[in-house]
């Protein structure tokens, strides 16, 4: 008899193994193990539960208080929402202002569209002062004329991450033993197994993100996502660098106890971090497993 995973039971139950390697491991441990085949029975019946009590809440409309709805209609009908006119460029002296118009256009180049980010910005923020959550949103600080200045503006390209070792080790990372794991890691990001990559960034033709490659034959199976598409890793990249700012100094495609994830050496201002990614990291967000410190 093993010791029930429950982690690993529910994203089999709930089919997130679907096509994965795991899939049938947990799906012979259920069959031969009474310990993980009581588990699953728990898991479902309490699923199915859940869901019954979902559709009679859900049958229910729940109407908005009044108080919230008058103070919504109060916060839209201010001063603050309504429309800003676009002020013209004034040429200052010795100046000439450019009709850009007149200028030929670079065959193929397409104009960008603008991006509006005011309006739903501002939108949101009132909502969450309504909830009584406070967030730094920016811009929402600035004067009218210049946030409008900054809704008209292209959208600012993302900077460019520095290259960063991206190899496939096969190995099953453990908690007690990431220390091993990181010398093990060292190791492979100096073998000819690993490879350089950058993320890409809007000034990549699509000839650069396709030249992206590394050694693959040892990443597990659920990570193909993230493996086969540079723009897929990208986001992923992004996303933990949100929730841990810092540096990714390594991508390793492996497994984490046992379930594929993607494990990360992050350098940070406060120290250094392993950080673990699942299968579905950038997906909605960086689908952390687990993070403990290197030094």
């Amino acid at each position: 008899m093993t010791t029930v995973d429950h982690d690993l039971l529910a994203d089999y139950v709930g089919g997130a193994l679907e096509g994965t390697p795991d899939e049938a491991r947990v799906a012979e441990l259920i069959a031969a193990d009474p310990a993980w085949q009581a588990a699953a029975d728990e898991l479902r019946g309490a699923l199915a539960l859940v869901s019954a009590d979902l559709a009679v809440l859900s049958a229910t409309p729940e109407p908005m208080p009044a108080d919230v709805a008058a103070r919504f209609d109060a916060l839209l009908a201010s001063s603050e929402f309504a429309p800003v006119p676009a002020a013209a460029p004034r040429a200052g002296v010795g100046e000439r202002t450019l009709d850009r118009s007149d200028r030929p256009s670079r065959p193929g180049a397409a104009r960008r569209p603008r991006r509006r980010w005011v309006m739903p910005t501002a939108v949101a923020a009132g909502v969450l002062a309504l909830a009584g959550i406070v967030l730094p949103l920016g811009p929402l600080g600035m004067s009218a004329q210049e946030a409008g200045t900054m809704a008209d503006a292209p959208a600012a390209a993302p900077a460019a991450a520095g290259p960063v070792p991206a190899y496939a080790s096969g190995s099953d990372y453990l908690r007690e033993s990431m220390r091993e794991g990181m010398r093990a890691a060292a190791s492979a990001k100096s073998s000819p197994d690993a490879e350089l990559f950058s993320t890409p960034t809007d000034s990549a033709s699509p000839g650069d993100v396709a030249a992206l490659s590394y050694d693959l034959h040892r990443a597990p199976a659920g990570l193909a996502r993230l493996t086969a598409s540079p723009d897929a890793l990208a986001r992923c990249l992004d996303a933990v660098r949100t929730a841990v700012p810092g540096t990714v100094t390594s991508v390793d495609f492996a497994r984490f106890e046992g379930r594929p994830a993607v494990v990360m050496m992050v350098d940070t201002a406060s120290g250094r971090l392993w950080f673990v990614a699942g299968p579905g990291c950038g997906v909605n967000g960086p689908d952390e497993l687990f993070r403990a410190p290197r030094d």
